[in-house]
């Protein structure tokens, strides 16, 4: 998927985001703390839960895209506002449901479905109603118009994927099904990001060895990586058994050192690292990849890394945040998205629409400027 432009809403929470027009390959967000960078991440991942079936109080949304297959969506929508009603994100009782009063998909802008408080139509026909708590991408969701719908939000990955530093267990049904697998049918799979990594380690060592030798070029004192199951004997030089049975996390092997390190003992930048490599090889084509704050953890050699492999990667679409100078001066201002805010309402604008120079030493400085002026205004109000 590719998203091209994506309008949102909270009337419960009285929060505007403007129409947003994202590049293909690269989106950097960038502006003052407050602004909104993060909220519009947020956004997009609640575009994610509705396809699956979640309601949120007084949310709107208008989104266009395109496919794998390079077919143009077009997906609105919009949830009922209750006033003073306080529900957490995973509440699912019915009486805290919200319904929908509209919505409606287009396909190559063709209207395929639309629904009103009152009635479904579907390919012109009216058809008998059906829950109003759930969208029509949920409830049609193999049709063949419609299922791509799904499936492409589906291809949404953000970076709060912490399992690379957790002990993970494989079920035995996963290993099966995943034996004789492509690095195709992984990279479709609906599974968290370290478990096809882990799956990757045990039948398509083709694959896990790009992703060692790329971590291994970013970090010459890292011989080796492997899958193994935890240590239980400190002493041991070896992680015991290279199964994902009963358990498994990520060991590596220093130049010069003996024993294999722990994830506890590895740097959460390595580890960060790692997690977004192995995002870089066994993400679906077309996969969109969500990224707030994206020097969290990161080190500078890291950074430096890390935004080379994604400005390399034009076959996934990047959303980023950042505050780092680094990051913001390195990456061309061609991919950066100015965040402002007006009170409630969210609005990002292209660097040429604020005149912000073209090179990006010369941009950088005129960015640094801009939201100086922001921030001043701001304190102002």
């Amino acid at each position: 998927m590719k998203i091209q432009k994506l309008e949102f809403g909270d009337r419960a929470r009285s929060w505007y985001l403007e129409e947003i027009e994202f590049s293909p390959h690269l989106n950097l967000l960038v502006g003052v703390s407050g602004a909104g960078k993060t909220k519009i991440i947020s956004s997009i991942l609640y575009l994610k839960e509705i396809v699956n079936g979640k309601s949120f109080n007084g949310m709107y949304w208008d989104v266009t895209f395109l496919t794998k297959d390079n077919i143009s969506y077009r997906w609105q929508g919009e949830f009922e506002t209750v006033k003073g009603l306080r529900i957490r994100r995973n509440d699912s009782d019915e009486e805290y449901k919200l319904k929908i009063i509209s919505e409606h998909i287009s396909k190559d802008k063709q209207i395929i479905i639309e629904r009103d408080s009152e009635k479904i139509i579907f390919k012109g026909s009216q058809i008998p109603k059906l829950s109003p708590f759930q969208s029509i991408v949920e409830l049609f969701n193999q049709e063949e118009d419609i299922s791509p719908v799904k499936d492409e939000f589906n291809k949404i990955i953000t970076n709060s994927d912490k399992s690379f530093e957790n002990l993970l267990k494989i079920p035995t049904h996963i290993l099966e099904k995943y034996q004789n697998c492509s690095l195709n049918d992984l990279k479709e799979s609906n599974i968290s990001i370290f478990m096809k990594f882990c799956l990757a380690y045990q039948f398509l060592p083709e694959t896990f060895n790009k992703i060692k030798d790329t971590f291994v070029e970013l970090f010459h004192t890292v011989e080796d990586i492997k899958i193994g199951h935890q240590f239980i004997n400190y002493g041991l030089s070896e992680p015991p058994i290279d199964s994902l049975l009963g358990g498994s996390i990520v060991y590596i092997k220093e130049r010069g050192v003996e024993r294999w390190i722990k994830p506890n003992t590895i740097s959460s930048g390595m580890l960060k690292t790692l997690m977004y490599i192995s995002e870089f090889y066994l993400s679906p084509e077309g996969s969109v990849i969500l990224i707030d704050e994206f020097e969290n953890s990161l080190g500078v050699n890291c950074l430096d890394s890390v935004t080379d492999l994604i400005l390399e990667n034009p076959r996934l679409q990047f959303i980023i945040t950042s505050h780092h100078p680094y990051i913001i001066n390195n990456i061309g201002n061609k991919y950066w998205k100015i965040v402002t805010r007006q009170g409630n309402t969210v609005t990002v604008k292209e660097p040429k629409e604020l005149g912000l120079a073209q090179s990006t030493h010369q941009g950088f400085i005129d960015l640094i400027n801009f939201l100086e002026e922001l921030s001043e205004e701001g304190e102002a109000e």
